[in-house]
């Protein structure tokens, strides 16, 4: 985090593209060593899923919001810096789980705010995805294929929960390419509003966040009416304010 802040502050004249590949290498490296016995090939995908995701929204947010104060920055490198460490904490759970096969008292509560997590990794990284200089629909699809690897994550996670049902492999592909749709279609419907970068990304975390909480209510066979209700609120809240601020 201290070399975020140096390069946010203008004091390391590097690339941002050298910055990205060398902070994920470090977050690579780091990880595996925190995981170390649990971390393996099967399952290093979904543990690096998050911290890789959490440190590329960070750089992206930074580096393409410049006119943010030195408070600011310092305040929001700070923030990032606790959610790596509840990332890791949440996937520690998990990996002890897979590890033991066996449900521990933190594993409820890990698979609660894993979903809470994701969401708020989501919002600097879909904030820097759609300042990127890209076609919008380019951007659109970029964040349509993040919410897939979170929908893989999702059901990963939920494997041990006794609530839970197991499905298979067409299954699962099935609930990944829903969630993708809807983010990337609500990516997409929005492509032609000229709207600020963050308002965007609160929306489609809103979807995201919908996405998440479907394919956790469809695992439990809890889906009901209220659960989309709520979603189709928030998303109309979301969506007034990217029209009230349009210029």
């Amino acid at each position: 985090m201290l070399f975020i802040f140096l390069f946010s502050m203008g004091k390391l004249e590097i690339s941002l593209g050298f910055l990205i590949i060398a902070a994920l290498s470090l977050v690579v490296f780091g990880t595996i060593l925190v995981h170390y016995p649990n971390v393996d090939l099967k399952n290093g995908f979904y543990v690096l899923l998050m911290p890789l995701s959490l440190i590329t929204g960070a750089l992206l947010f930074l580096s393409f919001f410049p006119n943010l104060g030195w408070v600011f920055k310092s305040a929001a490198i700070l923030f990032f810096g606790l959610l790596y460490y509840f990332v890791s904490l949440v996937d520690n759970v998990f990996l002890v789980v897979e590890d033991r096969e066996e449900i521990i008292p933190l594993y409820t509560v890990a698979t609660a705010w894993s979903q809470v997590i994701q969401v708020v990794v989501a919002i600097p990284l879909f904030s820097g995805i759609f300042k990127l200089n890209l076609n919008g629909v380019i951007q659109s699809i970029l964040v349509g294929f993040t919410a897939f690897l979170y929908v893989v994550y999702q059901i990963w996670s939920s494997r041990y929960d006794k609530d839970a049902k197991n499905i298979k492999v067409g299954e699962s592909a099935l609930l990944c390419f829903f969630g993708t749709f809807l983010v990337l279609a609500a990516g997409i419907s929005v492509i032609f509003v000229p709207s600020e970068a963050f308002l965007r990304a609160l929306l489609i975390s809103a979807v995201l966040m919908f996405v998440l909480s479907y394919v956790a209510s469809y695992l439990r066979n809890d889906i009901n009416r209220k659960m989309i209700v709520q979603f189709i609120l928030i998303f109309a809240v979301f969506l007034a304010l990217i029209l009230f601020f349009t210029p």
